[in-house]
């Protein structure tokens, strides 16, 4: 296989978050694997009722992980999300890998200082390298996106300006997600094949096998959009272990994940395995970094 084939078919860049998932950057137009919806899909009939189930939880007396026994698996998920989202102030790091012909590292970061969101992505190889940061001021703001140049696993240059500003539906219409929305998986009873919950020493953790064509469809639109891809990549698994303490604080998500993409013109399938440790920190201030400085990756002791 000569060098450029394989370049093409391990630029896996790693672009939403930390909560978020994680995202793919490929090269121009892949092909003739393509994930389809039929005329009409709406995502929205698979979403959750955040609102419904935010009410009900908000109802109980007791909002303990004991308080919610009767909820679902998928809802005690998107309440422990909508709390984290809705903190003044919270950070994550991802750290993980890529697996594919090579090792793909991937690191992701999350910063909420009050009204002012901000996101990182690195993956790095021998081969390629990508890096991208995200700014977004208010609920409801522009988003202005940063393409920079990876040099190590966990560093990397960017330009003092935006590479290009959106408005905050053309951001969301672009990368599936909005960075004040923070995560991309749709998580939902409709979505769940199966899950289960496990409560020990102050923590549960919720394992979730998501149906991999539904969960995903956002993601997907991550994916071909900021890759400038033809068609959708299929999934074939996406299973997410969440982590968190009795109050429903969100500490820690696993990600292990398969998805393939073939580019167009070339026979070779590039089916990839991202395996990804997101790390929560709820509640702690972290400063926004400028274009000159570097995000620390290092996973500090509780």
């Amino acid at each position: 296989m000569n060098k450029t084939l394989l370049a093409y078919l391990l630029t896996i860049g790693i672009t939403s978050v930390t909560g978020a998932g994680t995202g793919v950057i490929l090269k121009r137009t892949i092909g003739p694997i393509d994930e389809m919806y039929p005329p009409g899909f709406d995502p929205k009939e698979f979403s959750p009722d955040v609102a419904d189930i935010m009410s009900r939880y908000n109802k109980l007396s007791d909002k303990t992980i004991n308080g919610v026994r009767s909820f679902s698996d998928s809802d005690v998920v998107n309440i422990v999300l909508e709390k984290y989202k809705t903190l003044d102030n919270s950070y994550s790091i991802g750290i993980g890998n890529a697996f594919t012909i090579i090792n793909q590292t991937i690191r992701n970061a999350q910063i909420k200082n009050g009204d002012e969101y901000f996101e990182e992505q690195i993956s790095y190889s021998d081969l390629v390298n990508v890096a991208n940061r995200s700014t977004q001021t208010g609920a409801n703001g522009d988003v202005n996106l940063y393409k920079g140049s990876a040099s190590g696993p966990e560093s990397a240059s960017y330009p003092n300006s935006p590479s290009k500003t959106y408005s905050h539906k053309g951001y969301k219409d672009y990368l599936g997600k909005t960075l004040d929305e923070m995560f991309i998986y749709i998580i939902s009873e409709k979505t769940t094949l199966d899950s289960k919950r496990v409560t020990s020493g102050g923590e549960t953790k919720i394992t979730l096998n998501l149906n991999p064509n539904l969960a995903t469809y956002y993601y997907k639109t991550q994916m071909k959009n900021i890759s400038g891809l033809s068609n959708l990549p299929p999934f074939s698994d996406v299973k997410l272990v969440y982590t968190f303490d009795n109050n429903l604080g969100l500490k820690h998500l696993s990600v292990d994940e398969t998805f393939t993409a073939t580019k167009e013109g070339v026979p070779v399938p590039a089916k990839t395995h991202n395996i990804i440790e997101n790390y929560y920190f709820p509640n702690v201030v972290k400063q926004i970094p400028s274009s000159s400085e570097s995000i620390d990756y290092s996973i500090p002791e509780e």
